[in-house]
């Protein structure tokens, strides 16, 4: 194994303090993705190390197990991503701040746009708790079938109240693009290209180290989502004159 560079994952920080059940299911989805991915990338190593030589052609089974590190990880993201906002936001909706600003500012904006209002909307608007049926759709405006890139992940971001995080700035979230571009190319395309003027297809090169690298820093990006978000529902709740344990 000396000669093999593995393909690994940093581990994670430690669990944010506070934020008590408000991202408690986001950590455990995270903790869960991170282990998942651990496993198809011991995997992978496994089967290189099994190569009479290990620094020999990477096979399209090396390299489907790369892309199903890219698929497993995407879903974390949905997955993380979605319980934060429906765990959190309304404890952080419930005082003035900025992701109250956010969150009006997104119904005024696109919601009641021209005084036209959806029917989903109207249905919120007279559910029997309105408040909770506008954060759900709120939330589902924000994450939509899954998160497709920088622009989904700068609009979690604002929601949350996270606008002025420096480990969310705009550059850094826009530095995962290719990571999403990958995912799209996975799921949606199997990694499938037409060769130009043959008449065949191929599959697209992975490289695993870099794979390796695009997986691990979205996994910590979601770290740098869930420790601000804890921090901004105690202030909260400090503020409300509320437990913060």
């Amino acid at each position: 194994m000396s000669r093999l560079t593995l393909v690994e994952l940093s581990d994670l920080p430690p669990k944010p303090r506070g934020g008590g059940d408000e991202i408690r299911r986001s950590w455990n989805r995270l903790v869960a993705t991170h282990r998942s991915v651990c496993a198809l990338f011991d995997t992978l190593n496994g089967l290189r190390a099994a190569q009479d030589d290990m620094r020999g052609a990477i096979s399209e089974t090396h390299r489907d197990q790369a892309r199903a590190a890219i698929v497993f990880t995407a879903a974390g993201i949905d997955a993380c991503l979605s319980a934060l906002l429906e765990d959190a936001l309304p404890t952080l909706l419930a005082a003035p701040g900025p992701a109250h600003s956010a969150f009006t500012g997104h119904y005024m904006k696109e919601r009641f746009k021209d005084n036209k209002v959806s029917e989903a909307t109207k249905k919120a608007v007279v559910a029997f708790d309105p408040r909770t049926a506008l954060i759900e759709l709120y939330v589902g405006d924000l994450t939509g079938p899954s998160i497709q890139g920088a622009k989904d992940l700068a609009r979690c971001r604002d929601a949350l109240g996270l606008s002025k995080e420096p480990a969310l700035d705009g550059a850094i979230l826009q530095a995962h693009q290719p990571f999403f571009n990958a995912r799209h190319e996975v799921v949606h395309e199997l990694d499938i290209v037409d060769a130009a003027g043959k008449g065949s297809r191929g599959r697209r090169h992975r490289d695993l180290a870099a794979v390796g690298a695009q997986c691990d820093g979205a996994l910590l990006l979601l770290h740098d989502f869930i420790a601000p978000t804890a921090r901004a529902v105690r202030q909260t709740r400090r503020a409300m004159g509320l437990s913060t344990t």
